[in-house]
């Protein structure tokens, strides 16, 4: 058995596994984050902890795996073990693929910005990606709300309501839209008489971040033979975001698959490439 960090330098925050190898099987054995921006000693001090809290030592790590943004700013030599890095971009197609299941699907990573990823088997294509993020969501609860706080912003998205500011297909017309159901939304933030509560603010920025999302998949998989779509990063922590985006998905018909543990597929899929 072998024991390996996956690091994944993100432009918000730093996500760190351990995770060990054994004939060709990983698993995850611990995880970790914090905000990006912070010292080369707090990378050491979090893999160390991570490790002691395992019970490893660091002579049980054969090695060190990154991606991300900043991976380029880690030293070639990490706590005694050679580090190897990789794309950003195959690595959350490699890590969707593992947390799913699927071997070939549309892989979104929801983090600062979207990034859009075809994964199949061992290709893997960017296909672009939306300043519609979760650094959206944060700078505009923090211009209209006053709260940046990821934390903060979670507690009122789950308080709140979008549709106390959002229009709806039934606000507009009491007949059928093509097969659109009364709660589908028309405008985001077009309701005519809107809440100013900071909760249902917060709401309706969620679903405008994660709408925007799930449609631009559903898109980019229109006259393609993919039948799933994977949605991995931070931003898939949220339960509220994660109901709409399985929404999004249903009205267009397609699996819409969020698995748990989202947030680390980067750190996960450096691992599974740095072992192939």
């Amino acid at each position: 058995m072998q024991f390996y960090l996956g690091i994944d330098m993100g432009g918000s925050a730093v996500k760190l596994i351990t995770a060990s190898v054994n004939n060709g099987t990983l698993d995850v054995l611990g995880r970790t984050s914090y905000p990006s921006g912070e010292s080369a000693e707090r990378l050491e001090n979090e893999a160390r902890k991570l490790i002691s809290e395992l019970g490893l030592s660091e002579k049980d790590i054969v090695g060190a795996a990154l991606t991300g943004v900043g991976a380029s700013d880690v030293a070639d030599n990490f706590l005694g073990v050679p580090v190897t890095r990789f794309s950003e971009f195959e690595c959350f197609g490699r890590g969707g693929q593992y947390l799913s299941g699927h071997n070939k699907a549309l892989v979104v990573s929801m983090g600062t910005g979207t990034a859009f990823v075809s994964a199949d088997g061992d290709t893997y294509i960017h296909l672009g990606g939306s300043g519609v993020g979760g650094g959206a969501l944060s700078g505009l609860s923090e211009l209209i709300t006053g709260v940046r706080r990821s934390s903060e912003i979670n507690k009122m998205i789950s308080a709140g309501s979008a549709a106390r500011v959002d229009l709806t297909i039934g606000d507009i017309c009491k007949g059928d839209v093509g097969g659109l159901s009364p709660d589908v939304t028309a405008a985001n933030f077009g309701k005519k008489v809107m809440s100013t509560d900071k909760n249902d603010i917060a709401a309706g920025l969620a679903n405008m971040v994660f709408q925007t999302a799930g449609v631009m998949a559903a898109l980019a998989c229109k006259n393609t033979d993919y039948e799933y779509v994977v949605f991995v990063g931070a931003m898939t922590e949220i339960p509220e975001g994660r109901e709409m985006l399985r929404a999004v998905g249903n009205l267009h018909g397609m699996t819409f698959d969020v698995p748990e543990g989202g947030t680390y597929a980067g750190a996960l899929g450096a691992v599974l490439r740095c072992c192939k």
